[in-house]
């Protein structure tokens, strides 16, 4: 169905049909002119390395555009193996107009080496509704990537039972809004400037929950968080757990803690580390 879609300009439906297929190599969508939709992909038979889908506009014929309003990844399953990769956008064309970005929405990932991964010439995009579960990593941003990272927001997506729930490499711009980041072994890598509204919750945990990085040349990975967020450590004698939740490298980071924690100021408190703690973390949150 991919090989039959038509070249620019013309836009192409792929229509799953409500059915499940299996894949065996990458697909590849053109995120000037693909859309796909309403199916169920098992990769589980995908070879090592390899990524389900690669969101990509390289290629001979195609034109500089910011043209991707159109065209979605949406109503789709993706399952795989651990040692591949779900969803990757990643454009290797040094041209800066074409793009790696396609909109996702009502997508479930789940069972990859990285669910999720945002390289270079991904930026100013945006995720709805979408599950991203059960993989070694859950959302995982290159290093080093071009033109990449700009404003990407997340609304209404749930990041949980990961091994690692975010690993940020690459440092960029992610705004979550009412999202959650639940009962991952560990929470997240922020190398870049994150604004977080929403839930984050784990058991009580063996390491740090949240790590703050400073890459060199960017902004020093930060966390900013709504009042109207809830941060949890889950345990059932009500007691705090967690030593710390946030780990910084460097005091150019900074994290502002919402108005509600919950089992997440021990010995330490909330920060352990160089970087600075904003809001009205103290006193800690105790529900009746």
């Amino acid at each position: 169905m991919i090989a039959a879609c038509p070249a620019w300009p013309v836009h192409c439906e792929i229509d799953l049909k409500g059915q499940v297929y299996r894949i065996q190599h990458t697909l590849h969508l053109n995120p000037l002119t693909m859309r796909l939709t309403n199916g169920v992909l098992d990769a589980s038979g995908l070879p090592d390395g390899e990524p389900a889908i690669l969101v990509s506009s390289d290629g001979a014929g195609q034109p500089e555009s910011y043209d991707t309003a159109a065209d979605s990844i949406d109503h789709i399953v993706l399952t795989g193996q651990l040692k591949a990769d779900g969803i990757v956008l990643d454009n290797r064309n040094d041209d800066n107009i074409r793009a790696a970005a396609i909109t996702l929405e009502n997508v479930s990932i789940s069972g990859f080496r990285h669910g999720l991964t945002f390289g270079s010439h991904a930026y100013v995009f945006g995720l709805s509704h979408v599950q991203i579960h059960n993989n070694a990593t859950g959302l995982y941003t290159i290093s080093g990537a071009v033109d990449a990272g700009e404003r990407i927001t997340l609304e209404d997506v749930n990041v949980f039972n990961n091994t690692l729930g975010v690993d940020d490499e690459g440092g960029m711009e992610l705004d979550w809004l009412g999202s959650r980041l639940d009962y991952n072994a560990m929470t997240a890598v922020i190398s870049g400037l994150w604004s977080f509204d929403g839930h984050i919750e784990i058991s009580p945990p063996h390491s740090p929950p949240i790590r703050l990085h400073a890459l060199v040349g960017q902004p020093a990975g930060s966390l900013f968080m709504t009042a109207g967020s809830f941060v949890i450590v889950s345990q059932s004698d009500g007691k705090a757990s967690s030593d710390y939740w946030v780990q910084s490298d460097s005091p150019y980071s900074a994290i502002q803690f919402p108005a509600r924690t919950y089992g997440v100021r021990g010995k330490i408190a909330v920060m352990n580390g160089p970087a600075p703690v904003y809001g009205p973390a103290l006193p800690a949150f105790n529900p009746n």
